[in-house]
């Protein structure tokens, strides 16, 4: 399994990706410091806790990872099918079932990795300026920092299993477009913020969701040893 990832990274040239999570990552920065140190009318906006600048935070991160994964899977999968180029790939003396599965690993895997650092990478941030410039209502205290780390490594997992969901509706008819417009709007609808809330603050929501996503990756490949892929 191992073997076929890396190829498949190789075959894509998928390390190529981290310069574009980079530049995702310092447009999150650039949005903190407007939230934090732009005032309108003579007035800041108003993030009145931490909790509420790490809901700000974890939106805005899984929302781009989410449809960020959506990208990959059209890369790795969709277009693989719909070119046919994923007949040479099942000539090869692999079960097809460990083809399909190292590419929707390589999906899990970024998104998991990248919504988890950027996620603890921007509450760092805010931490460091909240110490340095006193920029929150009130101070971070230990046990608030131990609970998002928690939360930060639940909703990254969560969102990983999510992000394979738009698979769904890609393989469907073999469709990029369908399968990057059915990621936005999971993506959003997950996301949208109401003060520090989202669907995600109702922890059974993402797990139920991300466990849904891990069962359309298998839905999607249970029976790709018998298929007829013309």
């Amino acid at each position: 399994m191992l073997k076929l990832i890396n190829l498949e990274i190789k075959k894509f040239k998928l390390w190529h990706y981290w310069k574009a999570v980079s530049i995702c990552n310092i447009a999150f920065i650039a949005l903190l410091s407007m939230m934090f140190f732009t005032e309108i009318d003579g007035k800041k906006i108003p993030i009145e806790s931490f909790d509420m600048a790490a809901s700000i935070i974890g939106a805005m991160v899984r929302t781009t990872f989410t449809i960020f994964a959506s990208v990959f899977i059209v890369k790795l999968i969709i277009d693989e099918f719909r070119n046919k180029s994923i007949d040479v790939l099942f000539t090869y003396p692999i079960k097809r079932k460990k083809i399909i599965s190292a590419k929707l690993t390589i999906v899990f895997i970024f998104t998991f990795v990248n919504v988890l650092f950027s996620t603890l990478f921007l509450e760092g941030l805010v931490n460091l300026a909240e110490v340095n410039f006193n920029i929150l209502p009130g101070s971070i205290e230990l046990e608030d920092i131990s609970r998002h780390l928690l939360t930060a490594f639940m909703n990254a997992i969560a969102t990983a299993g999510i992000s394979l969901i738009p698979l769904f509706f890609g393989m469907h008819r073999k469709s990029s477009p369908a399968t990057i417009v059915s990621s936005i709007l999971i993506a959003t609808i997950l996301n949208s913020t109401s003060e520090d809330f989202t669907l995600f603050s109702i922890i059974g929501v993402p797990l139920s969701l991300g466990l849904f996503g891990l069962y359309i990756g298998y839905y999607s490949i249970r029976n790709i040893e018998k298929k007829d892929l013309v």
